[in-house]
């Protein structure tokens, strides 16, 4: 039996609104740079309210760091559920809120408790992109179903490659600027920034959705095989990503300022590279995209300890480019398989098993980086992404027949 009789492209259901409301799809930009811009000044201002405001070691830091994305796995999977079974908008607008909310309790004098609770209700986390599963990154899943409503399907890898670009770099330059003034006034902009993000938000037509309607059978069946492709891909990136940095510290005794112009140089790379997706997806198909570009990054991560500084430098600066550039193909192929009042539950359940599966890796890394061998988290990543590859191949198969692409698929 052909790949192409095992699984037709799904029907679309129609949605009078969709690719025709260019006002809601720039609000929801405006909305995710706003909240990408406060998760770059979060990022780098959260740890050294811990390690210098209140003298926490990095055993603290990094137990907060496991609760915040705890919670956002957690979270994830409960607002994509909640929003496609009872109301996205509300859901939405929710999951938005909490990010204001934690950046506020960070102003009061914080001590532990509170500190600890803005973790938990902002996501704070070290395991993941800010564009994707870091800082607040409970919402992107909703944002996600949303988007997808707001484009028609031809165009949808463009959009999510110009959302994913967009949110990074407005997170780059929330990093860069956390660097001025005092930790309040980095926390009190962060604050006014994921208020505005919420506030743009409000005016966006949001589709509604039949309340306690579950996704179907053919739905749970898509949502199921890109929730155990997710687990491998989060798995592998938190086996590495949370220690490349360190690992250059410790093996190369790199200092604060060369490390953090190699560290830029590969955050930028990563950023721009996601703007070849569309390419990508025409020219291969979102399987093949996926595949090529993962296998290369199996191989430069596998590498790395085993090269001197020079070129695992360069393995590193270019292992992100490779790591993401098909990532906006994937999140289009995802929606574009599912009808729209399912998509929020899938993309949640599917982020909040990359996000659980790169807590639990990060911490296996933790401990065969102090006892056991380096090489292991790169081996291990290599290995987990290979694997990756493998069952996109057979759930979608190689050429995509088995699922309908962005570009593929009739408008």
């Amino acid at each position: 039996m052909s790949d192409e009789s095992k699984s037709s492209p799904p029907e679309e259901p129609s949605n009078p609104s969709e690719g025709k409301d260019s006002n809601g799809l720039f609000l929801l930009l405006g909305s995710r740079v706003a909240r990408g811009f406060a998760a770059g000044l979060v990022n780098v201002a959260f740890p050294y309210l811990v390690l210098t405001d209140l003298h926490a070691d990095y055993f603290l830091l990094g137990l907060l760091y496991v609760g915040g994305s705890l919670s956002t796995a957690i979270l994830t999977y409960l607002f994509g559920r909640t929003g496609t079974r009872v109301n996205l908008r509300a859901t939405y607008l929710i999951a938005l809120a909490l990010l204001p909310m934690a950046c506020l309790l960070l102003l009061f004098r914080p001590n532990l408790a509170l500190v600890a609770l803005a973790s938990v209700l902002g996501g704070f986390s070290a395991t993941g992109s800010l564009a994707g599963g870091g800082v607040g990154g409970m919402v992107m899943p909703m944002q996600t179903a949303i988007l997808a409503d707001l484009t028609p399907r031809r165009d949808r890898t463009r959009w999510f490659s110009y959302f994913t670009f967009l949110t990074g770099a407005s997170a780059a330059v929330g990093t860069l600027a956390a660097g001025t003034g005092t930790l309040t006034e980095v926390f009190l902009l962060a604050f006014v920034l994921a208020l505005a993000a919420l506030f743009l938000a409000l005016p966006i037509r949001i589709r509604r959705v039949v309340q306690g309607k579950s996704p179907s059978k053919k739905s749970q069946e898509v949502i199921r095989k890109f929730t155990y492709t997710g687990i491998l891909n989060g798995f592998s990136q938190g086996l590495l990503t949370p220690f490349l940095i360190p690992y250059f510290i410790l093996v190369f005794g790199i200092a604060r300022p060369q490390m953090s112009v190699y560290s830029g140089i590969a955050g930028a790379a990563g950023t721009v590279s996601v703007l070849f997706a569309p390419y990508l997806d025409r020219r291969w198909g979102f399987v093949q995209a996926i595949v090529g570009t993962r296998i290369v990054a199996a191989l430069l991560a596998v590498s790395i300890p085993f090269l001197t500084l020079v070129p695992a430098l360069i393995a590193y600066m270019a292992l992100p480019s490779f790591r993401v550039a098909a990532l906006p193909a994937q999140s289009s192929a995802l929606v574009s398989n599912l009808p729209p009042q399912d998509r929020a539950e899938g993309a949640g359940t599917n982020q909040a098993a990359r996000v659980g599966a790169s807590s639990a890796a990060t911490a296996v890394a933790g401990y065969s980086l102090a006892d056991v061998a380096v090489a292991i988290p790169f081996v291990g990543y290599a290995a987990a992404l290979a694997v990756n590859s493998y069952l996109y191949v057979h759930f979608f198969g190689w050429k995509g027949s088995r699922i309908s692409t962005a570009d593929s698929a009739p408008p």
